[in-house]
């Protein structure tokens, strides 16, 4: 019998980078995003089955990554869970349809049912950041750990980044109320880049792997996405930088 866990966040927050390195311990079986391409009706129905090892409502990509990593040895099963942070609300960022597509309200309710289901809460601090890797991928459609074209640059439109961040803050927090119901811990994409083995060895004690088991790996080695500052990516960085200090979101 496995235990089941999910990795929560919103996208562009390095959860890509933790899958991997998770399944570089042999107890823990970890998938993707199995149920964004999944309508809204069925989001669950899919969710539960794929936790229980039944992963024939997923798709044939999803389903090649995990089967090769999931087995009799596996203790842990789990996948990510992420949301989008729209700027297409009006009055309130609970408001946008993004959201209800997504199934937000619904899916926190769900885990909170759930008590033995253990929550990986990942989230990436730096604001600009964020940005800077939000409209790189989702300019050039590169996800997953793939390369931006050599030579992008991206003009952020402000407004709209400030709305997106709103989101952001507005969807971590609402997750990190989980910690009441659910088995939770917050980890942060900076420190995953700072040190990997040693946040991918807290994940170990927290869903009580032994860190011994751990395969050697390095995710920095193999990082191909926007090694360089942010300003080298943004054509109006010191404009959006200004409204960041403004709104107090960086010093």
């Amino acid at each position: 019998m496995f235990r089941n866990f999910l990795i929560v966040g919103t996208q562009r927050t390095g959860s890509t980078a933790l899958v991997r390195s998770l399944t570089f311990h042999p107890d823990i079986a970890c998938g993707d995003e199995w149920t964004q391409r999944i309508p809204a009706h069925r989001k669950f129905s899919v969710t539960e089955s794929s936790l229980s090892g039944d992963f024939s409502s997923l798709t044939a990509a999803q389903r090649r990554r995990i089967e090769p990593v999931f087995g009799p040895h596996t203790r842990w099963l789990g996948f990510k869970l992420l949301f989008r942070s729209s700027d297409k609300w009006l009055i309130h960022p609970r408001l946008a349809p993004a959201l209800w597509f997504d199934r937000f309200g619904s899916y926190l309710r769900w885990i909170a049912r759930r008590p033995a289901l253990h929550v990986i809460h990942i989230v990436r601090n730096d604001p600009l950041d964020w940005l800077k890797s939000k409209y790189l991928a989702d300019t050039s459609r590169s996800y997953g750990g793939k390369e931006y074209p050599q030579g992008m640059t991206i003009d952020i439109p402000v407004r709209g980044a400030m709305r997106r961040l709103t989101t952001k803050r507005w969807i971590d927090n609402q997750l990190s109320h989980l910690k009441r119901s659910n088995p939770y811990l917050c980890v942060s994409y900076e420190d995953f880049l700072e040190s990997d083995r040693v946040v991918v060895e807290r994940l170990m004690g927290f869903l009580d792997c032994d860190p011994a088991q751990l395969r050697d790996f390095d995710y920095r080695k193999h990082q191909k996405q926007a090694k360089r500052d942010a300003s080298e990516y943004i054509s109006n960085h010191a404009l959006l930088k200004a409204a960041l200090v403004e709104q107090g979101l960086i010093g």
